[in-house]
């Protein structure tokens, strides 16, 4: 390799292995100590996405401005130089296809259905404007962090199976073979944070220029291009990822990465239609409503629908949520879990508590420290846990079913879930029994009833609790703290 391709790959390993290792640590629970979320606070879709659907931009996300602003003076560096699964695309087309420079020709060329991706940006910051945020679905960053934390974290020793796993795993999977055929075909063809950066590139002060004076049109500078801007005829600064593998080979020194270069010519062919555009945009705004009337409001305030600790008024959450995976990664317990089908369509992939997989520890507030568009409010632990002289944040309600219930239904004593209760005093007590046994003997039983003003729906009892299968306690969202409507008793409600 040259000395800038080689800069370059160095760069791309870098970013490829900090990625890796925050979401470890996240996995860890090294949450205060590590920036486990800047790749995420610096995502300019989540950024775009969330002040349109949600009218408003978290602090953190701030950061998104600086890739706007590396962008304006650099170019797309971010997808050259910094995107992880840019990288692992790169990486998957050169082990599974080595090419002879004339495939490499072929397949390096710019095509015109390459601009899906901006039709897919149109119409996710439609659908955004209109209130449904989905973003995050197709997003790198996110996406390669869900795939990574639901379908490959999973398999290590020591992991615990997510439900639909198979579903982003297979996208993750289809990602890094289609490269086998295009490079970074993604990238190229689908990715809509590259077609937002591309409207910036447009004005970058760095660009690539070419000598046509110098220029042998001897095609060295075509072969390992990523990006398909055509280096050698009509460079596409759109589609340009900055990796510069066409600088070093020209043997003429043609092309050159310098500042304020005149501007390239209109290309002939267009890269995006209007009709297609316009049509992006109007699917985007029709879609919106039917995507919220699966999940959104009141519709999805549903009993097996918990969010996580400080999540927002479910409208609001889902205008915010990005998809990403992080508070389910950060989760020390493995309660929360993807929806697949808990909260409608709108809510795909959203975080859910799962109480049987998994409980809410009582202090612990990972889930909203590392959420990178607040989707979730960060809580202190004296907050979450009423601690601070306030009511405790309630995330639902458990109830005991008394048919499943051994010391209700048959006599057999247990308090599992009474001992496990982690608030002070307890919202699960003992009602004393006596019952004559099957032989006639006296069985005193200790029978659990829930206090529905000190119970915060944590979900350890239905955790532990001894029962197969379905637990005979069981967590409802009812008497959430973020929906007023949805408590069970005056006392309850937030003040």
């Amino acid at each position: 390799m040259s000395r800038l391709t080689t800069v370059r790959a160095i760069w791309q390993g870098f970013f490829l292995l900090l990625f890796l290792v925050l979401l470890a640590l996240l996995a860890a629970g090294d949450v205060r100590d590590f920036p486990v979320t800047v790749f995420h606070h610096a995502d300019p879709l989540s950024a775009v996405g969330t002040v349109l659907a949600g009218g408003t931009l978290p602090g953190a996300l701030v950061w998104a401005l600086g890739i706007v602003a590396l962008t304006l003076l650099f170019g797309r560096v971010f997808c050259g130089w910094i995107c992880p699964l840019g990288t692992l695309q790169q990486i998957a087309s050169w082990l599974f296809s080595p090419r002879s420079r004339r495939e490499s020709l072929k397949v390096n060329r710019y095509r015109r259905w390459y601009a899906i991706k901006s039709y897919l940006l149109a119409f996710l910051l439609a659908a955004a404007l209109a209130g449904a945020l989905q973003t995050g679905l197709l997003d790198p960053l996110s996406l390669l962090a869900r795939s990574l934390a639901s379908a490959v974290w999973p398999l290590l020793p020591g992991g615990k199976p997510v439900p639909g796993a198979w579903l982003v795993g297979t996208l993750l999977l289809a990602i890094l073979v289609a490269s086998r055929w295009i490079p970074r075909l993604f990238c190229r063809a689908f990715c809509p944070l590259g077609a937002l950066l591309g409207v910036f590139a447009r004005f970058a002060i760095f660009r690539i220029r070419r000598h046509g004076d110098a220029c042998t049109t001897c095609q060295l500078c075509t072969f390992a291009c990523q990006g398909a801007d055509e280096p050698l005829g009509e460079h596409r600064v759109a589609e340009c990822h900055v990796c510069l593998n066409c600088v070093d080979p020209c043997p003429e020194g043609a092309l050159r990465y310098e500042a304020l270069p005149a501007l390239p010519a209109a290309p002939k062919q267009p890269d995006l239609s209007r009709r297609l555009l316009l049509g992006s945009v109007l699917s985007g705004f029709a879609v919106a409503p039917l995507l919220r009337s699966t999940g959104g409001g009141r519709v999805a305030a549903r009993s097996h629908l918990i969010r996580p600790p400080g999540a927002l008024a479910e409208d609001e959450f889902l205008q915010r949520c990005v998809k990403c995976s992080l508070c389910q990664q950060a989760c020390p317990t493995g309660a929360l879990h993807p929806a697949v089908g808990q909260a409608g369509v709108e809510g795909f992939w959203t975080p859910v508590l799962v109480p049987r997989r998994g409980w809410c520890e009582f202090a612990c507030t990972r889930c909203g420290e590392v959420c990178p568009t607040a989707a979730i409010t960060p809580l202190t632990a004296a907050r979450k846990t009423g601690y601070d002289g306030r009511p405790p944040v309630r995330i639902g309600t458990a109830f005991v079913d008394r048919g499943r219930c051994l010391p209700w239904a048959m006599g057999v004593p247990c308090i599992v879930c009474e001992e496990m209760c982690p608030t002070a005093p307890k919202a699960i007590w003992l009602l004393l029994a006596e019952e004559p046994g099957r032989d006639g003997r006296s069985v005193r039983l200790q029978r659990p009833v829930v206090d529905p003003v000190r119970c915060v729906g944590c979900g350890i009892c239905e955790n532990r609790c001894p029962v197969g299968e379905e637990a005979a306690i069981r967590v409802s969202s009812v008497g959430e703290t973020r929906d007023p409507l949805n408590a069970m008793v005056l006392e309850t409600r937030p003040s």
